[in-house]
């Protein structure tokens, strides 16, 4: 298995999926499915397991909905399988995504861009831009309601908007998190307003990504032998 090779291949072919993203004919369907097929042929399990798989669950590549434990006891839990992670790949390369720097996260097995993806997308479009976020009463304790005003600049336009965004929130939600899905929520207002794409949203009762990255796993399954040996039991092994 040459590496580079792959790179090589897996970048142009990148290329031609952002491509077909601006294109507005028949023929780009044609085209999308060659691209398909090439990114599925460069993407096999080989290639899989040896770069990208180890990219799921860490903040430097993409995170999900299922990080390798159980948050409550512990208990390490299966990930996504390679089918899945590459068809997340795949879908992200069609508007312009890389599996990189968190710009996509899977949910519920779908891909889904982040605040991070969609401060890519709108740099590559060339957009100006700044969202000034005012936190609104909120009408539940579930929800946070944020204003959002987008000014910006694009193709010698200026203009800007004004969103109000509900939030989901629970008890431990902190401020600095609802404000950042309020902006992200904002960019993808944006970058769907300039370009005419609906890119839809993750499902509303999937559960978030978890901060935590795979290294976690380790650090929880230490910490419930701590427990263990201060409750004098014997070390449970997980």
């Amino acid at each position: 298995m040459d590496l580079t090779v792959i790179q090589y291949n897996f970048v142009a072919t990148l290329a031609e999926a952002d491509g077909l993203a601006i294109a507005d004919n028949a023929g780009a369907s044609f085209m999308a499915a060659s691209v398909v097929v090439k990114l599925r042929d460069i993407l096999n399990d080989d290639v899989m397991k040896a770069v990208f798989m180890p990219l799921m669950n860490t903040k430097v590549g993409f995170l999900t909905d299922k990080p390798g434990y159980d948050r409550k006891t512990g208990e390490v839990k299966p990930t996504y399988p390679v089918s899945v992670v590459r068809d997340a790949i795949i879908d992200a390369a069609f508007i312009g995504l890389l599996p990189t720097g968190n710009q996509f996260n899977i949910i519920s097995e779908r891909m889904y861009p982040t605040k991070e993806g969609f401060t890519h997308l709108l740099k590559k479009l060339g957009v100006k831009y700044f969202i000034t976020k005012t936190p609104l009463p909120d009408n539940s304790p579930n929800c946070a309601n944020i204003n959002c005003k987008v000014a910006y600049e694009y193709q010698n336009e200026k203009n800007s908007f004004n969103i109000n965004i509900p939030v989901k929130k629970d008890a431990y939600s902190s401020l600095d998190q609802t404000m950042g899905k309020a902006e992200r929520k904002a960019k993808k207002a944006l970058y769907e307003y300039l370009t005419g794409c609906d890119l839809g949203d993750a499902d509303e009762q999937s559960s978030a990504p978890d901060e935590q990255t795979g290294s976690a796993v380790e650090g929880k399954k230490e910490q419930m032998r701590q427990r263990d040996i201060l409750e004098n039991k014997a070390p449970k092994l997980l």
